[in-house]
């Protein structure tokens, strides 16, 4: 779960990027954001980079601060993100497990988009060198001791956002790997709202 509580954003540039660094993309990006969405490949490697988990399901998110992430494979969870607080439902076990959205930003490095000062607030970032076309930003909790991860790696190529990378202390890497995404297309905010079906356990 917590690995896909890391998750929680970032998306693509619909103008030139080759030109710019990472930061001046993400930046670019954040510029005027009110929608976006895509799909998702998550994949959990180990240590020795053997592979420990493989998930994937969409994403869509609406400024400011809402996000809504759906898990289709292997396993069904929804995680909604409504400003305040954040959903994470787990189907199968019949359980929601409820937390401020305020405490999940400063390990959520995607928050920049909606909040791009949360980006220096919580972060160190500098440039990494570029590899088969793309260019890594890389962050650095400036909290180590209250963050799940001890660095995240930002990718992009021409078209945008292609990858993030989140590596934690036990040596686990967790790759999201984005699809096209939609900027500023209408998402109605009916999906950032997540009302507790019956029967099902409250986590606080």
């Amino acid at each position: 779960m917590r690995q896909r509580l890391l998750f929680l954003l970032l998306f693509t540039v619909a103008i030139p990027l080759q030109a710019q660094s990472a930061r001046q993309q993400l930046d670019a990006f954040a510029r005027g954001l009110k929608t976006a969405s895509a799909s998702f490949q998550q994949v959990v490697t180990g240590p020795n980079g053997e592979k420990v988990q493989a998930s994937q399901g969409v994403m869509q998110m609406k400024s400011p601060n809402r996000f809504r992430w759906e898990y289709s494979k292997p396993d069904v969870q929804l995680i909604v993100a409504d400003g305040r607080k954040v959903w994470i439902y787990e189907p199968d076990l019949k359980q929601v497990t409820v937390k401020p959205q305020d405490a999940l930003n400063q390990d959520n490095p995607l928050s920049a988009l909606s909040s791009p000062e949360a980006l220096d607030r919580f972060y160190t970032t500098s440039a990494l060198p570029g590899k088969q076309g793309i260019q890594w930003l890389q962050l650095l909790p400036k909290q180590p001791e209250n963050s799940p991860f001890d660095k995240a790696w930002l990718g992009f190529d021409a078209n945008g956002l292609r990858s993030m990378r989140l590596f934690d202390n036990l040596g686990q890497v967790s790759e999201f790997s984005f699809g096209t995404w939609k900027r500023n297309t209408v998402i109605a905010d009916e999906r950032f709202r997540f009302t507790v079906p019956k029967n099902v356990d409250i986590v606080e």
